[in-house]
């Protein structure tokens, strides 16, 4: 029976209508329960004690389901706007405090292929964090050098720094359409051996001239592949350009390279792909992990990482 008495708003109705608001979006006290960490009875409880405070039905309760009532309906509507907006203003007040200048070293063709895509995400997210964005391939002193953070790509084995992995890479080789046809690769990659391969002499600090590609025959088992010549460059950009221009193989890192691929400017004549040894890190000083920028940094990479692993999934 509802009173007919109504409470006035207070902390307890304020606290049962999230409750509420959780078992609408539901439509089940079991599921209510579980995202609240409360048992079902629980959160049964909190509902029948609000509808009392509030004076009118919720929810129409059968044996397998519930429904919201006319009542019930309208209040969420509110609800949901006004837990809208105090999230937004959260949000805001948060970006507020990320503000100022970062230094962030990552490798040039991390940085072209990867990060320069996204950093209008990154300023719509933190409109007021500038960051300087310098793309040596070496390993930074972040106790001398003046650099705030750095992306690695290597083994994660950086002593006394924070070293926190974002994402695995994906090995294979790639060549331009015309290039695959012309040396008939389709399906045949013992044809390398008239090929001109491209190599990244630097892919990260850990390596020798030719580790990946190495690294690829072993794991692919084309150990007895080799090519008729082979060209080396300081950057892997410019490995995967001379590929895109119908110039010979390089070893693609599909991460990066995921949009070339797409646009049909590449292909993986061989279908043969291998998880590579080294992982993107984000890499700083630990005593900097904490720090707003630093930590609205990492967060916003992570997240960007989980967005490409989706679309990567889907295609």
């Amino acid at each position: 029976m509802i009173n007919e008495k109504v409470s006035p708003l207070n902390a307890t109705i304020l606290a049962n209508l999230h409750c509420f608001a959780c078992t609408a979006k539901h439509m089940s006290f079991t599921l209510a329960a579980k995202e609240l960490h409360l048992t079902q009875s629980a959160v049964s409880h909190r509902i029948k004690n609000l509808e009392q405070q509030l004076g009118f039905n919720l929810f129409l309760r059968f044996n397998r389901n519930i429904e919201l009532t006319a009542e019930g309906k309208q209040l969420l509507s509110v609800i949901g706007h006004f837990l809208h907006t105090i999230n937004t203003t959260i949000q805001d007040i948060r970006h507020q405090d990320i503000s100022g200048h970062l230094t962030l070293s990552a490798p040039a063709s991390f940085s072209i292929n990867w990060l320069a895509s996204r950093l209008g995400q990154l300023q719509a997210s933190y409109p007021q964090l500038s960051i300087a964005i310098e793309t040596p391939n070496n390993l930074r002193n972040f106790l001398t050098e003046n650099v705030d953070a750095a992306i690695y790509y290597g083994t994660g084995n950086y002593p006394g720094l924070y070293a926190k992995q974002l994402m695995t890479e994906v090995l294979q080789p790639v060549c331009s359409p015309e290039y695959a046809a012309e040396h008939d690769l389709y399906g045949h990659p013992d044809n390398i051996k008239n090929c001109l391969i491209f190599h990244d002499s630097q892919a990260c600090p850990e390596t020798e001239h030719y580790d990946e590609w190495e690294y690829w025959q072993q794991q692919s088992g084309n150990t007895s592949i080799t090519a008729c010549c082979q060209y080396s460059f300081d950057m892997s950009e410019a490995a995967i350009q001379a590929a895109v221009n119908g110039q010979g193989i390089a070893l693609g890192r599909l991460n990066l390279i995921n949009s070339t691929l797409q646009a049909g400017h590449l292909v993986t004549p061989f279908g043969q792909s291998v998880t590579a040894k080294h992982s993107y890190y984000f890499v700083c000083h630990p005593d900097r992990v904490n720090q707003p920028t630093i930590s609205a940094l990492i967060n916003w990479l992570l997240q960007e990482v989980e967005k490409n692993q989706t679309i990567l999934i889907q295609q």
